[in-house]
């Protein structure tokens, strides 16, 4: 598959299968993925991967802290992105200075669609979701994330039975100004 033909084929998706993931395969993805243009080479990511019963854990772990009346809203909130067989949290370490956080921002950014490519082109489906509980002290707390870190994203992976259906884009042509 040609690297045209690659991101063209990648989509989001959010059913999988209950067929295994080789957590192997994930790591030797991310190993390439990380090869994504950063500033200064500051390599400004970590990943904590969810899978099997320690996913369910922290699921239970997350959800448990909630009162009562809470709990299973809660609960069916995160399991949208924890039904998954794998997940992974991307987390980026902030340095304070606007400038360089944004640069690592957009390093991020450059690595997770390197890895949803690599995840696409070995038959994996994948989702990458930034859902506003990831902000919540609560989340951030059963992460264990230092104040200094963030959460650039969760990607839920698997197998899906679906058939990929890509989404026409507008034309970049038609958003470009071109001085000459």
């Amino acid at each position: 598959m040609t690297q045209k033909e690659l991101i063209l084929k990648r989509v989001s998706q959010a059913k999988f299968t209950d067929q295994k993931v080789d957590i192997e395969h994930i790591l030797d993805c991310l190993d390439i993925a990380v090869y994504a243009p950063n500033h200064k080479m500051r390599e400004p990511w970590r990943f904590i991967i969810f899978e099997g019963q320690n996913k369910e854990k922290f699921v239970d772990n997350y959800a448990n802290e909630f009162d009562e009346s809470l709990r299973v809203s809660q609960r069916n909130l995160i399991t949208k992105v924890f039904s998954a067989p794998i997940v992974i949290a991307v987390i980026m370490p902030k340095t304070n200075q606007l400038r360089d956080d944004l640069e690592d921002l957009q390093a991020n950014a450059a690595m997770i669609q390197n890895l949803l490519l690599l995840l696409t082109e070995s038959g994996l489906s994948s989702f990458w979701k930034t859902p506003t509980y990831i902000e919540t002290p609560l989340f951030r707390s059963t992460l264990e994330l230092n104040e200094h870190e963030v959460i650039t994203g969760l990607l839920m992976v698997g197998y899906s039975n679906q058939e990929s259906m890509v989404k026409p884009r507008i034309s970049a042509r038609s958003k470009t100004t071109i001085y000459s």
